[in-house]
């Protein structure tokens, strides 16, 4: 089970990884969803869609631990609706 001090150390390395290739990837893939392979120190996956780039990360590279955000200022690459459950 991941705790929330696993998931700040992953964010903290992925945050790494990204600030290192931040000049590359911005040219290259502004505005498109990547996957960060925390396990390899780099870029697994890169497309459009969330979906596609987890799916592909996963099938590279099974068992590593990723970190997907969209390239740019706007990094979120999910949004949580508001549901009511009863």
């Amino acid at each position: 089970m991941i705790t929330l001090q696993d998931f700040d150390e992953l964010d903290q390395k992925a945050k790494h990884i990204y600030e290192a290739h931040k000049e590359e990837w911005e040219k290259l893939y502004d505005g498109k969803i990547i996957a960060i392979d925390i396990d390899a120190n780099d870029m697994v996956s890169v497309g459009d869609h969330l979906r596609d780039v987890s799916l592909d990360a996963r099938k590279e590279r099974p068992g590593h631990r990723f970190f997907v955000r969209r390239v740019g200022k706007n990094p979120a690459v999910a949004r949580l609706r508001n549901r009511n459950y009863t």
